[in-house]
């Protein structure tokens, strides 16, 4: 009998996440860029965060962000790099967990910005396993970039507040 209730109790906190998470995806369609050189600046100034949390007000959550600043090389291959980033996000979504991609083109400094919010760093993590994943990864050299950084985040959302807390992680 306690087993089964626990199992429901698990069963309903899954259910309520898988909900929030639904919500949160639908609020991302609205995600935009808030500062014109996003590529550079602090994430929490660059998008529109205020106005996705105000759309998920009445519930709370927690999400894994993974930002991609770099800078392309001048001798870069654009095809590969443009197939491979797209067969990666094909292979992300197939993964599940991706909430939102969000990925800008190179400016004319050669900058671009990225970034994949997913349900938990877990899905995050074995989805950068994939093979697809790991050819773009392949891809990320000193030949094809200047410069390339991984920045790891995680969102929280409080119940009925309208900011979304933006922390910078550096290992877990």
């Amino acid at each position: 009998m306690e087993e089964t209730l626990k199992s429901l109790e698990l069963n309903k906190i899954e259910e309520e996440k898988e909900f929030i998470n639904r919500k949160f995806f639908q609020a991302l369609k609205n995600l935009k860029d808030i500062n014109s050189n996003y590529a550079t600046k602090p994430l929490e100034i660059s998008f529109n965060w205020n106005q996705i949390a105000t759309n998920i007000k009445d519930f709370e959550g927690k999400w894994y962000l993974v930002v991609i600043r770099s800078i392309k090389s001048i001798n870069a291959n654009n095809d590969s790099l443009s197939i491979a980033e797209e067969n990666a996000y094909n292979e992300a979504e197939k993964h599940g967990g991706l909430l939102k991609y969000w990925y800008s083109e190179f400016n004319q400094n050669r900058e671009c910005f990225s970034m994949c919010i997913w349900t938990s760093r877990d899905i995050a993590v074995e989805a950068s396993k994939k093979p697809l994943h790991t050819i773009a990864k392949k891809l990320a050299t000193e030949s094809n970039y200047e410069f390339y950084a991984l920045e790891k985040y995680i969102l929280k959302k409080k119940k009925n507040e309208t900011k979304i807390k933006i922390i910078q992680i550096t290992s877990i």
